[in-house]
């Protein structure tokens, strides 16, 4: 796959852009055929590699009795193993589409996970959550779904304000590729047609790496970096400062990644060897 990347490379360095941000058609998934499908690939799918990953970088903020938020939730199947891992911290899913919330109840019902609570409310206007009262901010892939930079600043003002002095947060989503061609080749490993149609309106609706390091440098200071994948921004990872993982967590983890299947382990280590590239250690 490095190989057939290298044209991608060639193509996002030195020719012009040749598509402008195209908000997604909905804000919100609130179809069940969706959201269902969304689920699936959280939980077996495509997505179950990409979490880990980020679930080992999230640990690494996370702290026995903290309070932690997760901005965009969905079906709550990355919280989910979040707040098994982290026992005796509690944790706040955040979403507004009725039918995310639903699935996300219907997991944590599942999983018998009583360390979390949801909260139906818009992530730029959270208003049940009081200035300076949560010690970890995260969010999955829920960015792009804001349909302009209005909104986008209005997220980092609200993460801002609901977090403590030190502002831990790890925040991970697309970055806007230059070309189609681009959203073409990562497209190739996606099967299900609603999945990979739904995939490539997330690429069309990513924000620049541009805006991320302004808003990041202007609402949280010296407390968070803005990482990318090297060359190619197409994932973003705003975090910051990580402590390492409990020997537990470490244990967990490791057992986990080795139930991946072959798909989802290749999309393990190839996030985790560009976002290396990119600057972030590998907690794991």
């Amino acid at each position: 796959m490095l190989i057939n990347l290298l044209p991608c490379v060639a193509r996002e360095l030195f020719l012009r852009p040749n598509f402008l941000r195209e908000p997604e058609p909905e804000m919100l998934m609130e179809d069940h055929f969706g959201a269902a499908a969304y689920d699936y690939e959280g939980k077996e799918g495509v997505l179950l590699g990409v979490y880990y990953y980020h679930i080992i970088q999230m640990c690494g903020l996370i702290k026995a009795n903290h309070t932690i938020v997760d901005l965009g939730c969905g079906p709550c199947n990355l919280l989910c193993i979040l707040a098994q891992l982290n026992p005796e911290s509690r944790f706040i899913g955040i979403d507004l589409s009725e039918e995310m919330l639903a699935l996300a109840h219907e997991n944590i019902k599942k999983r018998n996970i009583n360390n979390i609570k949801l909260i139906k409310q818009d992530i730029t206007n959270i208003k049940e959550l009081d200035n300076g009262s949560i010690d970890v901010v995260v969010s999955s892939m829920a960015i792009h779904h804001l349909p302009n930079k209005e909104l986008l600043t209005r997220l980092f003002i609200e993460i801002s304000r609901i977090l403590k002095p030190e502002k831990r947060l790890y925040l991970y989503d697309f970055g806007k590729a230059k070309r189609t061609e681009t959203i073409d080749f990562f497209l190739n490993t996606v099967t299900n047609d609603f999945v990979k149609e739904d995939y490539r309106n997330s690429l069309k609706a990513a924000f620049e790496l541009e805006d991320f390091k302004y808003l990041t440098q202007k609402y949280l200071g010296d407390k968070a970096q803005v990482f990318s994948t090297l060359l190619v921004p197409m994932i973003i990872v705003i975090k910051s400062a990580s402590h390492t993982l409990t020997y537990d967590q470490a244990r967990q983890l490791k057992l986990m990644i080795k139930q991946l299947n072959t798909q989802q382990r290749n999309d393990f280590n190839m996030l985790k060897l560009f976002l290396r590239m990119g600057g972030i250690r590998s907690l794991l």
